[in-house]
């Protein structure tokens, strides 16, 4: 079969938001199983602002392997962190078998019940979320308090949705307006009670899992409003690179030491990515005694039956989605581009 080149435009909706889920549980099962399978994703930063991003694994499974890489310019402020301009980010994939050229696809994946929702490599770090969440959250979990409004909030919320019966959702942003609009879009599309609430602590208080999808570069709760049994799953990634490159002062983070220090188990996406990046939520707690890297369990180990996550039901638990691999890229673009060949879209390249 001749490759495929798939547009930004024949992407937008290709899958729905459980399908994305599946996908990337498949790829983290796999490198569970078998760590040769994923790399941890590598950065540079240009002067400009511009950073370019590199994400490589396989996935026998999807009978696929390759990369998805992404350039966003990055504008880094001190409470947060903003992106004056996203660009398409592009996924290479490869034959697992024989190596042949599967496919290109060429734009930000959105699922269909968002087909216009674009956010940076949003879909799968929703995705990776809810995997994890999955894992660790209780399973009666039907309450939900998110920190952020915008795009990632908006797919995170979805996702969820996939792997726990939620009834109750409260949503806290700095800004009132954002996150009144956040209640007034997402309630029709989710089916969900909805509210807007005026502090952190309201979006903490009695709910089963509190999810920060935001783009601050401080922690957003004290965690010790963090009450037995919840859950709190968080996205904020590394700038390490823009700080040895004097491009900003400190360090990311998104979430306190006290809620390390309170979580009974500790879930986190990639150990590897936490030590290279040397990422602030998890990197310099554990270098201060917080924690120990040996309490950090990776999703795939969980997944593949090698570890446990939670045991006890008035366990606090954590789940760091401390970067994006490429073995969830690349089992989600396969997952797109079989749904690509099934409606007979994408341009077929001749060589």
């Amino acid at each position: 079969m001749q490759p495929i080149l798939v547009s930004p435009q024949e992407i937008r909706g290709i899958v729905t938001m459980s399908e994305a889920v599946e996908a990337v549980r498949l790829g983290f099962r796999e490198w569970g199983e078998n760590a040769q399978l994923n790399a941890p994703r590598r950065r540079i930063h240009i002067p400009t602002g511009v950073r370019v991003s590199v994400h490589q694994g396989g996935v026998p499974t999807a009978q696929a392997t390759g990369l998805m890489t992404h350039c966003e310019w990055v504008k880094p402020m001190a409470n947060e962190q903003v992106y004056p301009r996203l660009n398409h980010p592009v996924i290479v994939l490869y034959d697992s078998a024989q190596g042949e050229l599967k496919g290109i696809i060429v734009g930000e994946i959105t699922c269909s019940e968002l087909p216009d929702n674009v956010a940076v490599t949003g879909l799968r770090t929703a995705a990776t979320s809810a995997v994890g969440t999955d894992l660790l959250a209780r399973p009666d979990a039907s309450s939900l308090g998110i920190f952020g409004a915008a795009g990632q909030a908006k797919n995170h919320l979805l996702a969820l949705m996939q792997v726990r019966k939620l009834t109750t959702v409260k949503v806290y942003s700095r800004n009132p307006e954002n996150r009144k609009q956040f209640c007034d879009e997402m309630g029709p599309i989710t089916n969900l009670n909805i509210v807007p609430v005026a502090s952190p602590a309201e979006a903490v208080r009695g709910v089963d899992i509190v999810l920060t999808a935001t783009n601050s570069s401080v922690p957003v709760f004290d965690g010790n409003l963090l009450e037995p049994g919840q859950h709190v799953t968080t996205i904020v990634g590394s700038n390490v690179g823009l700080v040895k490159g004097g491009f900003t002062a400190a360090k990311r983070r998104e979430i306190d030491d006290a809620t390390l220090a309170r979580s009974d188990v500790h879930g986190i996406v990639s150990i590897q990515q936490a030590v290279q990046d040397e990422q602030a939520d998890i990197f310099d707690p554990v270098n201060r005694g917080v924690i120990k890297w040996e309490q950090l369990i990776e999703i795939g180990s969980i997944l593949a039956g090698n570890n446990e996550g939670r045991t006890r039901l008035d366990q606090i638990t954590f789940y760091k989605n401390n970067a994006g691999q490429g073995v969830a890229d690349v089992a989600l673009g396969a997952k797109v581009l079989e749904n690509i060949q099934r409606k007979n879209s994408g341009t077929t390249l001749n060589y």
